[in-house]
């Protein structure tokens, strides 16, 4: 086995850490101080592990993970962003989540706590999604104005219903729930997540390599048929525009006078017009 971590341009990394081993890429988000919350270079380390695990001999599977008490909280939104115009963050879009959907390898989210926001997109973005049960999902920045910047909850969820449910609210919902609505393939107790993954991945590695891609890439056409691909791009672009609303921009405030505590508590108890 393998670990790189550090130095991202050297082929390792700062922000996770990716490990191969017999027919496994494992990728941990390594961010734990800041639950793994998706700064711009975790996302550039991400894809370009993805594209790693591709290029290796032998690699059947990867699975995500995260590293410490959570999955992933979401996009980081602890600093004030780069300063962008709207053009420039339309023009400007994240393709993470393109990457694991389009990767000819199937993509496991080993969830361990909260996935949130951006990280509840990335658990579920991926091909299938284990989970302990005291994990959450949900999209609490609904809260300050700003929808998932990519729209991949419908096309996960066994009822339109359900979609709606966790995003007019922005409630969390835990993992039992989560698997209910079809967001999770399977609920484990605390401490045989492992297991359940490896049991999953010595299942697929019974699968020729070539039956597995071909039969993502035709699960994939379902999706695209429904229109994933384009009410992504659309929901990207709107993401940019609704940076610009007066909660997202109010929230900013506090954010930068207050802290992001005082911003979290406005968002989450506040009613908004």
């Amino acid at each position: 086995m393998w670990v790189a971590r550090n130095n991202c341009g050297m082929g390792t990394y700062d922000c996770l850490e990716y490990a191969a081993e017999e027919g496994v890429a494992r990728i941990a988000l390594d961010r734990p101080e800041a639950l793994n919350a998706l700064n711009p270079p975790l996302l550039r380390e991400l894809e370009d592990a993805i594209e790693r695990a591709e290029g290796a001999d032998g690699v059947r599977v990867v699975v995500l993970s995260g590293n410490g008490r959570a999955f992933s909280s979401g996009y980081d939104i602890s600093e004030a962003e780069t300063e962008q115009s709207t053009d420039d963050r339309i023009l400007d879009q994240r393709t993470h989540l393109e990457a694991i959907f389009s990767s000819r390898l199937p993509v496991i989210a080993a969830v361990d706590g909260p996935a949130i926001a951006g990280g509840c997109n990335l658990a579920i973005c991926c091909d299938l999604t284990f989970a302990t049960a005291p994990s959450e999902f949900g999209y609490p920045d609904m809260h300050f104005g700003e929808p998932p910047p990519k729209f991949v909850l419908p096309f996960v969820t066994n009822s339109l219903k359900d979609a709606r449910e966790l995003l007019y609210s922005g409630k969390t919902v835990d993992a039992a729930t989560a698997a209910e609505m079809g967001l999770v393939n399977r609920v484990v107790p605390e401490g045989e997540l492992d297991a359940t993954v490896e049991t999953e991945v010595a299942a697929i590695k019974k699968t020729p390599s070539t039956a597995v891609a071909i039969a993502k890439d035709m699960l994939n056409d379902v999706q695209e048929t429904q229109g994933f691909r384009r009410y992504g791009r659309v929901d990207e672009y709107v993401g940019a525009l609704t940076m610009e609303s007066s909660s997202a921009e109010r929230f900013r405030e506090i954010r930068d006078e207050e802290g992001l505590q005082a911003a979290l508590e406005w968002m989450h108890e506040t009613d908004k017009a």
